[in-house]
């Protein structure tokens, strides 16, 4: 430890007894400096800051100055733009429109005012009574020339029950009949499309242009199917020989789109307890991958109610409303939209969601369904000729020999076997290049264009402004300003005499009076007008 003096302790002893005071003379010595400097950098920073300020505020008025500032116009012409876009939107809408116009041919066979009246319908528009009840009546007749542009006979309806008429037997199958036909359509298919046209009551115009929407996409398929087989010299060499089933709209329409949820892949081996099949990753398939729907379908009044009827369900259609129509009041059209467009993923839809959906404003996507024998070797053919189509044709899936091995069939429509479970095409045919091919997809149908549903804004009418006045040519005295309207030349007056001619007057004629004297100056009354004699014949 250090040893302080004695004589230096009451030094130290005073400095730490009065240390505060004595260090208080040191502060401003210490901080005044080093305020300064602070400030000195802060007033850099300040002037730098006030510098970016000035330099941003300069450009944006040197921006203000610019005339005429565009700004201004700014959201004009963002307006204008956008009407740009949706005018040439609904330039491409109508093109597509007019692109299908060979498709939407009406049956000559209606009569001219029908086929008149129909082709200039409106969206919202409706047909008289008299027209809805000859379509009803002549639809049938249509329906049967369907077979024979796919080349195939026609065998919708039994012969005792076509001669029976409209009351007669109906329902019995047709029985399937030998031809030289290079194809071959399944008589119960046939039945089944000319029974859901078969209607006991008038139809509404909805369902008229719905049901001819499908005549045209059967037209449409069928004309496909003609045009592969072209190159067959007979039923041995058809690259199509056997076409089992043929649907579209409502029956065509997939539970569950493409097997989004599984249970496409059955997996035979190592059953699951009980029996059941198993899925794809060999856990039990879910029930709709044994045969059941996922969802119930929703009612409609040509094909069925929904749920387990499934669409081979004909129900009875309801009563007609007052326009002939078969939905019941209050949404009269509602049950005919139900199930018979999908949207772009496939999904069904709903005639709610049909009106809601952004997405089935300009084209309409009505699903397809074809299962058919197809030679192997011309399948590819087919599917070309397919995608060639005018109108655009998607297909989605194609699946060979799907359902002949005894696997849970495709939920939608039913699909026939081909022969017994487990038969194979070749079996069938006897041609060892056929398989059974199954051929989903979508038919795209324009719809009427409509400027209301882009939100296109009608264009200001402009009036032609009215001509200047031509500038007087030289020499010509300039018209008085605000100079009253010239008056009309007066008519000249009936009464005054005729020039003197050289014509004798007639022997008969009275003589001229003579002359009266002079008058004496005064006043002047009114001459009257003098007699004017006419000449004699």
């Amino acid at each position: 430890m250090v040893q302080i003096p004695d004589n230096v302790r009451p030094y130290l002893d005073f400095v730490v007894k009065q240390h505060f005071w004595l260090l208080m003379p040191l502060v401003p010595l210490l901080v005044l400096p080093l305020l300064f400097m602070a400030k000195g950098s802060l007033g850099e920073q300040i002037v730098a800051a006030r510098g970016q300020i000035d330099s941003r505020l300069s450009a944006l008025q040197s921006v203000q100055g610019v005339q005429p500032h565009p700004n201004e116009s700014w959201s004009e012409q963002i307006n204008k733009r956008t009407n740009a876009v949706k005018r040439e939107t609904l330039a491409e809408w109508q093109k597509f429109w007019e692109s299908q116009r060979p498709l939407r041919v009406w049956p000559a066979a209606l009569g001219d005012d029908f086929v008149q009246r129909a082709a200039t319908l409106k969206p919202d528009g409706k047909l008289p009574r008299k027209l809805l009840e000859r379509y009803q009546n002549g639809v049938r007749s249509i329906v049967r020339q369907i077979p024979a542009r796919m080349g195939a006979d026609e065998s919708m309806v039994d012969p005792v029950a076509a001669a029976a008429g409209p009351g007669g037997p109906q329902g019995q199958p047709a029985q399937p009949l030998r031809s030289n036909k290079l194809v071959v359509w399944s008589p119960e298919d046939q039945q089944r499309i000319y029974t859901s046209f078969d209607w006991e009551k008038p139809p509404s115009t909805m369902q008229v242009v719905l049901a001819q929407e499908e005549l045209w996409v059967y037209g449409l398929l069928c004309d496909s199917i003609a045009r592969v087989n072209k190159v067959a010299a007979g039923p041995y060499n058809s690259p199509i020989p056997l076409v089992q089933q043929l649907a579209i709209g409502y029956a065509a329409a997939e539970d569950d789109p493409g097997g989004s949820r599984g249970g496409r892949i059955i997996v035979s081996a190592a059953p699951a307890a009980g029996g059941m099949p198993m899925g794809e990753d060999g856990a039990p398939a879910p029930m709709e991958a044994a045969g059941g729907a996922i969802s119930p379908r929703p009612p409609h009044p040509r094909f069925g109610g929904g749920g387990s009827q499934g669409p081979g369900a004909f129900a009875p259609p309801p009563p007609p409303s007052e326009e002939g129509g078969t939905a019941p009041a209050g949404s009269p059209d509602d049950p005919l939209k139900n199930w018979i467009y999908v949207d772009f993923n496939g999904k069904p839809l709903s005639a709610q969601e049909l009106a809601a959906s952004p997405d089935v404003t300009m084209v309409h996507l009505m699903p397809f369904a074809i299962r058919a024998v197809v030679d192997e070797r011309h399948l590819d053919a087919w599917l070309v000729d397919l995608a060639r189509s005018p109108v655009p044709i998607d297909v989605r899936q194609v699946r060979i020999n799907a359902g002949t091995t005894g696997g849970p069939p495709q939920t939608g429509f039913a699909m026939p076997e081909v022969g017994p479970a487990g038969q194979s095409a070749t079996a069938t045919t006897g041609r060892r290049h056929d398989v059974v091919v199954e051929i989903r997809g979508t038919v795209a149908l324009a719809t009427p264009p409509d400027e209301k549903l882009l939100g296109i804004e009608s264009e200001p009418v402009v009036e032609p402004a009215e001509p200047e006045p031509a500038e007087p040519a030289a020499g010509e005295p300039a018209p008085a300003e605000d100079a009253p309207p010239e008056q009309a030349p007066p008519e000249p007056r009936a009464a005054e005499p005729a020039p003197p001619t050289d014509v004798e007057p007639a022997a008969d004629a009275a003589p001229p009076a003579e002359a009266a004297p002079p008058a004496e100056p005064g006043p002047q009354p009114e001459e009257p007008a003098p007699a004017v004699q006419e000449p004699a014949a």
